[in-house]
């Protein structure tokens, strides 16, 4: 640790665990699924989709045809889809004009050109993904809607956006002048029904398997309960909390949750500014965690993540050690 101190002893326990299959662990900002799409009719559409009739909208000066959509994987951290669209571009205007002169609105459900949906906020509008974009999706592609096309010239333009809970079924793009004088709007139809990409398929079957053993799946560890122990029922997706219970005892508890901080400040945090209580390091299945125990004896682990963020263990005054340590051992860190 970093911020090793030297009254600081390390214990190590148990074995080196076994990891999560590669398909897991798939920790890409965007593993780019390209299930379902638009292709020429007839034509050869990439492989993984489907070839349907090119969709056109014309709108600012602009002719906007589809080439490609579907859901992308938008990674471990958030294990959820987005829906991705490819266009070509065509600038009919007599000067240089950027895509910036139009908007497109994405919604869940299948709506008409200038719909209401389309200037609200709320579920069913899709949100732009600027934060995890499957990058490789874009290779060819502009993304910059403030870089100019000359007249009579095409581009290739590529949108992502986000869904909610992993939405798939109809999706309706509108295409709108950005000039409220010059607004006639045109939409195009998708829909994602059974097109989940072949990432957060593996994911999901992961989780499912790991949910079968009694355990749960979060984006930073997973857990499955050791003998004697079981689930309980506090669920946090937000915090990634949840609890544990040792036998028929409520009070006999472990508790786990996720931090921004760091583990060493988690535990300083614990210790307050008198003190009290002592921080050590202790070894489990070759992975170090932080320490703190409380001048009553309770005890919280605290380790870091390969996501970034610190995973917590908050062990019940009545768990004594080796049971807690079973638990420990089980913690597979994402």
């Amino acid at each position: 640790m970093k911020m090793m101190r030297p009254m600081m002893r390390k214990v190590a326990f148990g074995v080196p665990a076994v990891a999560l299959s590669a398909a897991l662990a798939c920790t890409m900002a965007g593993c780019g699924g390209t299930e379902g799409g638009q292709g020429e009719s007839g034509g050869n559409a990439p492989a993984g989709q489907t070839a349907n009739s090119v969709q056109t909208a014309e709108v600012a000066g602009f002719t906007i045809e589809s080439v490609g959509d579907g859901s992308y994987y938008r990674g471990a951290a958030e294990r959820q889809d987005g829906f991705w669209l490819r266009v070509k571009i065509t600038n009919n205007n007599e000067s240089a004009k950027a895509p910036s002169a139009f908007s497109a609105r994405a919604a869940v459900g299948t709506f008409d050109a200038g719909d209401a949906v389309f200037d609200a906020s709320g579920d069913q509008r899709l949100n732009a993904d600027t934060k995890t974009q499957a990058v490789e999706l874009g290779e060819g592609a502009q993304m910059d809607a403030n870089a100019k096309i000359e007249p009579g010239q095409s581009v290739e333009f590529i949108y992502f956006w986000t869904t909610k809970d992993n939405y798939y079924g109809p999706i309706t793009v509108e295409f709108d002048s950005s000039s409220s004088s010059d607004s006639n709007p045109s939409v195009m139809h998708f829909d994602t029904t059974g097109r989940e990409s072949d990432e957060y398929k593996t994911a999901r079957e992961a989780a499912e398997a790991i949910e079968a053993q009694g355990g749960i799946d979060f984006p930073s560890y997973s857990i499955i309960p050791a003998d004697g122990w079981k689930l309980g029922d506090r669920i946090d997706e937000k915090y990634e909390g949840c609890d544990f219970k040792h036998g028929d005892e409520a009070i006999s508890s472990i508790d786990m949750r996720t931090f921004k901080t760091s583990p060493m400040m988690e535990a300083e945090a614990r210790q307050g500014s008198k003190k009290k209580g002592v921080i050590d390091e202790v070894e489990i299945n070759g992975v170090t965690w932080v320490r703190y125990t409380s001048e009553a004896g309770a005890v919280s682990l605290f380790v870091e993540a390969p996501s970034g963020k610190t995973v917590s263990m908050v062990i019940g005054s009545k768990v004594t050690w080796d049971d807690a340590l079973l638990m420990a051992q089980n913690v597979v860190l994402k």
